[in-house]
């Protein structure tokens, strides 16, 4: 099999939250959701990119004299950055002084990937751990994350998954087949919300949960829970509801909405959105539906 090479953002090692054990975690990048209060806004572009922190930025003008697409331009005192022409050769980066230029993401082999990996096997095995794949959306990248699968599989290290769902599952169905643990994200039941707050529907995702969960043994659904979008008792039922009456999800894992993307959208060239983590009492109550409905509410942290 050839080696194919991918474009990934950070490999995590250490990692506690991504499943059982300690985990490598491998940030892929690329993603076909744009949810308003994604965590990781600087996975969403496939390729490479330069990342740029006005605040830090002291106009020493370093950047413009280095960098041959004209990306970076002076107008009167204001550093402007056209995204459009960076090619993410980053070199204004090596030569920024502050760190207000950052180029997140690389484009790297497997076997790159497992020599990262292999350093902490001892520490999966200890621990019940393994690697987890993220993003991103790790299936963006389908052959890559399938070669770097069966590669940690014929090492006999444990793989996980973390997916937003939206992908097309004959492409992918063998990928499954070797994961030892899927984590699939439920962000809202009602269609209409989910393409206003996420930018594409929730149908592929829902009918993907079903298919993985009638092959797979180790299923987990998370929520990223939201008081503006989903921490309401309606979407909590119609989501427990679903999971009983089409799927064979039994673990549900709750995600309290945490503001640590927020200071990347503006690097990005984007817009953010404030949203409020539920109080703990609510909470508390949402863990009650999930369990009256006969699911486990899980939690890894």
């Amino acid at each position: 099999m050839k080696q194919c090479k991918g474009n990934i953002f950070q490999i995590q090692r250490w990692s506690i939250n991504d499943g059982e054990g300690v985990r490598s975690t491998v940030f892929l990048k690329g993603c076909p959701l744009r949810c308003k209060w994604c965590a990781n806004p600087e996975s969403w572009n496939k390729r490479p990119e330069v990342l740029f922190f006005h605040e830090k930025c002291t106009d020493c003008h370093r950047c413009c004299s280095v960098c041959s697409n004209n990306a970076i331009i002076m107008d009167k005192t204001i550093n402007r950055f056209d995204r459009e022409k960076c090619s993410g050769c980053a070199k204004c980066c090596q030569v920024c002084p502050t760190g207000a230029r950052k180029l997140i993401g690389s484009t790297v082999t497997v076997e790159e990937v497992l020599k990262v990996i292999k350093r902490d096997a001892v520490f999966y095995r200890e621990s019940g751990g393994g690697v987890t794949f993220s993003g991103g959306e790790p299936f963006a990248q389908p052959e890559f994350l399938r070669q770097l699968v069966f590669a940690c599989s014929q090492l006999g290290l444990n793989t996980a998954v973390e997916t937003s769902g939206y992908f097309d599952w004959m492409q992918v169905k063998d990928i499954f087949e070797l994961l030892d643990c899927v984590f699939i994200d439920i962000k809202h039941m009602d269609d209409a919300v989910h393409k206003k707050m996420t930018g594409v529907s929730n149908l592929r995702i829902l009918e993907n949960i079903t298919l993985i969960s009638r092959m797979h043994p180790k299923v987990i659904v998370r929520v990223p829970l939201i008081d503006e979008v989903n921490a309401n008792k309606e979407n909590i039922q119609k989501m427990c509801e679903f999971l009983k009456g089409s799927t064979q999800v039994k673990d549900v894992e709750l995600l309290p909405y945490h503001d640590f993307g927020e200071s990347k959208y503006s690097a990005i060239g984007a817009c953010s959105q404030t949203f409020t983590t539920p109080q703990t009492e609510k909470i508390e109550d949402i863990k009650k539906i999930i369990l009256a409905y006969g699911l486990r509410n899980v939690d890894f942290k």
